[in-house]
């Protein structure tokens, strides 16, 4: 998924299930910067204090994307949840759509998320990771023949033969820059074979896999968003009830809003005319009954905070409890919680890979 969903999407979801504004703004913002949270050289000020980034996502041309133990630190625990289905590990590392292992870190995170003072954080970051089980379900979040398809055997249903064109250009340069950028060989990394066809809520599309006997994979993603999104709401209605104190009481149910967010799903087009049309629903109350202006994201400001901690020096920077309490400490802090819960969850399910 992309910010469409990841922070747009997440963000109107929240509202709806009754978490207030300010509240529901952060949750989206630490949704989105699980794919932002690039900088991997932590703070140290000189006196001892320090802020231990954590690094959940990586540049596609990163390098660093060809380093499997790297791959299982970022794109596993973060990106392509392990589904523990099946017999063999290969098997069990594959993600699944609303997996039985998505469910229970689901669970526990939002148990976390109910006490510990980076909640919001983890609840957006644990966001994020669900809502991607909708979307990279069938795909590993490491470098394996698994991932891989047949050549030319990817066909792609679109009602605008514009918009059609403009995926298939996108997919034609992202397949040329990471040969040009010497990085070609780490596909088939997740879903990178597919392109981004994964990401886009509207298509309609197939493919047949490089293993096996090759079967033909049918995707309808309008209809795994969908379930994504029902998925997400539950789970913003259970943190609701959770912590009372990010609640305005403006919920509606699932099936109040979900004429409106098959609609959204349904908009075909580029990345900014499907941020604008959850923008739209958001102003006019289709998703809350009360239009308001959508809160913006702010996940560049939390990367820019790191940056100007770094220019600091002991005398200079803010005291531990403001440390302590900024938002990208926050989302770091949240970072190592899901990633230990879900080193503690996989185990029970035959894995101990992330």
């Amino acid at each position: 998924m992309q910010t469409d969903m990841h922070y747009w999407g997440a963000y109107a979801l929240a509202r709806a299930a009754g978490i207030k504004r300010r509240a529901a703004q952060i949750i989206a913002s630490a949704s989105e910067y699980v794919d932002d949270a690039v900088l991997d050289e932590s703070v140290h000020i000189g006196d001892g204090r320090s802020i231990l980034v954590e690094m959940t996502a990586h540049k596609m041309l990163d390098f660093k994307n060809t380093d499997s133990d790297d791959q299982r630190r970022v794109w596993l625990p973060f990106h392509f949840l392990p589904g523990g289905n099946g017999s063999s590990a290969i098997e069990k590392l594959v993600c699944g759509k609303d997996s039985k292992v998505a469910r229970q870190l689901v669970a526990a995170n939002l148990a976390r998320a109910a006490v510990a003072p980076y909640g919001r954080q983890l609840l957006g970051i644990t966001a994020h990771v669900y809502a991607d089980t909708f979307s990279h379900w069938g795909f590993i979040g490491a470098n394996h023949s698994h991932n891989r398809v047949k050549d030319g055997s990817i066909k792609l249903q679109v009602a605008d033969g514009s918009v059609l064109s403009y995926i298939q250009r996108k997919a034609g340069r992202f397949f040329e820059n990471l040969v040009l950028a010497g990085v070609g060989h780490a596909l088939p990394l997740g879903h990178g074979a597919v392109a981004t066809y994964p990401d886009r809520p509207y298509l309609s599309w197939s493919y047949r896999e490089d293993f096996g006997r090759g079967r033909r994979v049918v995707r309808d993603n309008q209809a795994d968003f969908l379930d994504g999104c029902k998925a997400l709401h539950k789970m913003f209605g259970q943190y609701v009830a959770n912590v009372p104190a990010d609640s305005d009481g403006g919920g509606r149910t699932w099936a109040q809003i979900r004429p409106k967010v098959e609609a959204v799903l349904a908009v075909e087009g580029d990345k900014q005319k499907r941020i604008a049309a959850w923008q739209q629903a958001i102003e006019a109350g289709d998703l809350r009954g009360v239009g308001e202006s959508p809160a913006k994201y702010l996940g560049h400001a939390w990367s820019a905070k790191v940056e100007e901690l770094r220019q600091t020096t002991p005398s200079s920077s803010p005291p531990v409890g403001q440390l302590a309490a900024l938002p990208v400490y926050r989302f770091c802090q949240a970072a190592r919680h899901h990633r230990l819960a879900l080193l503690e969850l996989l185990p029970s399910h035959g894995l101990v890979a992330a």
